[in-house]
C-alpha cells in the first residue's frame, strides 16, 4: 500500500499506524503520516491511503454490541472512494 503510494505520488515517505484491541467510540485508530516536498501530494496520499485502508484491510472494524460481534464491511461509498484512484473493490 505505501510502496504504491510512492509510485503514485511526489512523496518521500510515509507510515500507517493501525490500533487493534478493544477501543471505546471516541478512540484515534489509525495515523496516516506522509512528507513530501509539496503539501498537495501528501494531502492526495493521505487520501489515497485512507481511501485504501477502508477497503482493503480485513482488520478495519469489528464492533461488540449487546447483540455480539461482528465485522463492519466496506460500504458502496468506501469501493466508490478507492475507485477515483483506479482501483475497483467489491467488498460492499
Amino acid at each position: 500500500m505505501i510502496d504504491e503510494a510512492m509510485r503514485r505520488f511526489d512523496i518521500r515517505a510515509a507510515r500507517v499506524v493501525h490500533r487493534v484491541g478493544p477501543l471505546n467510540p471516541t478512540d484515534q485508530i489509525v495515523l496516516v503520516a506522509v512528507t513530501s516536498a509539496h503539501r498537495g501530494q501528501a494531502f492526495q496520499a493521505c487520501e489515497f491511503l485512507m481511501d485504501y485502508l477502508k477497503t482493503q484491510a480485513p482488520f478495519w472494524k469489528k464492533e461488540h454490541t449487546p447483540q455480539g460481534a461482528r465485522w463492519v464491511d466496506a460500504r458502496v461509498a468506501d469501493d466508490a472512494a478507492l475507485a477515483r484512484w483506479g482501483i475497483t473493490a467489491t467488498n460492499a
